[in-house]
C-alpha cells in the first residue's frame, strides 16, 4: 500500500519545508533515507553541478555536435544508446507481464523533457539584465542624452555592473554554475513523466511505492542511469557506471578526461564572445528605440544643440582590445564570485594573463584566468569546503576520543 504524504497543516509555507524534510528522511527507507546505490541526490553539495563542472572544476556545456535526437527528446549519443537499450528491455518486460504500468508514471519511458541549449538560456538571462539597463538604468541614472556612441553604451553597462551587481552571474561560466542552470541541459538526462517537483504524493504513488519500482531500479542501474532522489521521474546518466563502459568505449570514451574533452565545451572559451554578442544585440535594440541623441554644447559663450545619430553594430563587434578584455574578464570573474580576491591579487592575475597573451595566445591567457577562479565554485556557504570542515571537526573529535590519529573527509561528483 502506498504511503500517505498528505498533511493536515493549513500553512503552505510550513507544508513545503515539512514535505521536503519528510521526503529526504522517509521517501527511501534504506541508507538513512538516501536509498540504494542507483538513487542519487543531485541537490547534495557538489552534485548540484553534476555534468556542468568537469573533474578539474571547469564549467562546461555540451558540444551539440554529439547530441542526437531520440523519438521525443535530445541527449548525448552514448546516453541515447543506453536509453534505447533500457527502453527495449522495459518494453519486453511489460509485454511479458514482468512489470505492470497501471497507475504508474513509467508507461513506455518516453522522454517528456530533455536537453535544451544552455547558450540560449544564458542569453535570455543576460537579456533581462540588459533590458533593465536599456529601459530603466539609462533613462533614470545615466540619461539618454549621455549615450552618444556604442563605446559610451558599453562602458556605461560595465560601470553599472561593477557598481551594482556584486555576486551575480554575468559570464556564462558563473551562470552555468548557479541555480539558473538545469541538470537536464547537460545532455545526460531526461524526465519520463511531468510530475511537479512538489507533488510528493504522486511521486510516492506513481513511482517509489509502485509495484514495478524494484524492477525499474535494477534496470536503471544495469543500463547506467541514476534516479534523482527528489525527482524520481528524472533519470541522469552515470558517467562512471561500469554498466555503460561498453557503449562509452565504442565512442572512444575510455575515461572521464576523454569524455569531458570530446563531448563538452569549457565555457571560459566562449565567455567573452557570448557576453559581447548579447551586449551588441541590446545596443542595437537601444538604437532602434533611441536613434538620436541631443547634445548640449557651449560654443563661444553660447548654448548650442547638436544631434548625434547612433548607428547599429555587427553582433560580432568587439568593443575592446584583447588586453582590455582580459582586464575586464579578471574583474568580472572576481565580482561575480563575491570578490574573494583583493584588487592586488586580481591585478597580479591580469599581469600574468597579459604575459600569456604576449608569449602564447589569447586562449592560453583566458585559460589561465579561469584556472585562478574555477575552484571558487566550491567556496560558497554550505558548499563542499564547509562540509569538509564539519566532517574534519567531527572526525577530529572522534579521533581524540579513540586516540588513533586517523582523519577522513571529502566528497566527489563523479
Amino acid at each position: 500500500m502506498s504511503r500517505n504524504f498528505n498533511s493536515t497543516n493549513n500553512s503552505k509555507t510550513i507544508n513545503r519545508f515539512y514535505y521536503r524534510s519528510r521526503w529526504e528522511v522517509i521517501a527511501y527507507p534504506t541508507q538513512n533515507g538516501m536509498g540504494q546505490a542507483m538513487i542519487k541526490n543531485f541537490n547534495f553539495v557538489e552534485r548540484v553541478h553534476y555534468g556542468m563542472i568537469d573533474n578539474l572544476n571547469n564549467s562546461i556545456i555540451p558540444n551539440e555536435d554529439f547530441m542526437v535526437n531520440t523519438q521525443h527528446g535530445q541527449v548525448f549519443d552514448f546516453v541515447a544508446d543506453s536509453y534505447s537499450l533500457m527502453r527495449l528491455n522495459w518494453t519486453a518486460a511489460v509485454q511479458k507481464n514482468l512489470v505492470s504500468i497501471e497507475g504508474s508514471a513509467f508507461e513506455n519511458l518516453r522522454m517528456v523533457d530533455s536537453y535544451k541549449n544552455p547558450r540560449a538560456k544564458y542569453g535570455e538571462y543576460l537579456g533581462d539584465i540588459l533590458r533593465y539597463y536599456n529601459n530603466t538604468y539609462i533613462p533614470s541614472i545615466v540619461g539618454i542624452n549621455n549615450i552618444t556612441s556604442y563605446e559610451v553604451y558599453v562602458k556605461g553597462f560595465f560601470d553599472y555592473l561593477f557598481k551594482n551587481k556584486s555576486n551575480m552571474a554575468i559570464t556564462m561560466t558563473r551562470w552555468n554554475a548557479s541555480n539558473n542552470s538545469n541538470i537536464l541541459d547537460t545532455g545526460l538526462g531526461f524526465s519520463y513523466s511531468n510530475i511537479p517537483y512538489d507533488a510528493d504524493q504522486r511521486k510516492i504513488n506513481e513511482v517509489v511505492d509502485h509495484p514495478s519500482f524494484d524492477y525499474f531500479k535494477n534496470l536503471c542501474m544495469n543500463m547506467g542511469f541514476s534516479i534523482a532522489h527528489s525527482r524520481p521521474n528524472i533519470l541522469i546518466y552515470d558517467l562512471t557506471s561500469p554498466a555503460g563502459n561498453g557503449i562509452r568505449e565504442s565512442y572512444g570514451l575510455y575515461n572521464l578526461n576523454s569524455l569531458f574533452e570530446s563531448r563538452f565545451i569549457k565555457t571560459y572559451t566562449i565567455d567573452n564572445n557570448m557576453l559581447y554578442n548579447n551586449i551588441n544585440i541590446y545596443y542595437n535594440k537601444y538604437v532602434h528605440k533611441n536613434p538620436q541623441t541631443k547634445v548640449i554644447k557651449i560654443v563661444c559663450g553660447q548654448t548650442v544643440s547638436e544631434y548625434i545619430r547612433l548607428s547599429t553594430v555587427s553582433f560580432t563587434k568587439q568593443p575592446y582590445t584583447d588586453l582590455q578584455q582580459l582586464k575586464i574578464y579578471c574583474e568580472l570573474r572576481n565580482l561575480e564570485e563575491g570578490k574573494p580576491f583583493t584588487d592586488q591579487k586580481v591585478n597580479n592575475i591580469y599581469k600574468k594573463a597579459k604575459y600569456f597573451l604576449k608569449k602564447v595566445d589569447k586562449s592560453e591567457a583566458m585559460g589561465y584566468i579561469n584556472s585562478e577562479y574555477r575552484d571558487q565554485v566550491w567556496n560558497k556557504n554550505h558548499g563542499a569546503h564547509d562540509l569538509n570542515k564539519k566532517l574534519e571537526g567531527k572526525t577530529k573529535t572522534q579521533t581524540q576520543r579513540a586516540q588513533d590519529g586517523s582523519n577522513r573527509g571529502g566528497s566527489s561528483s563523479y
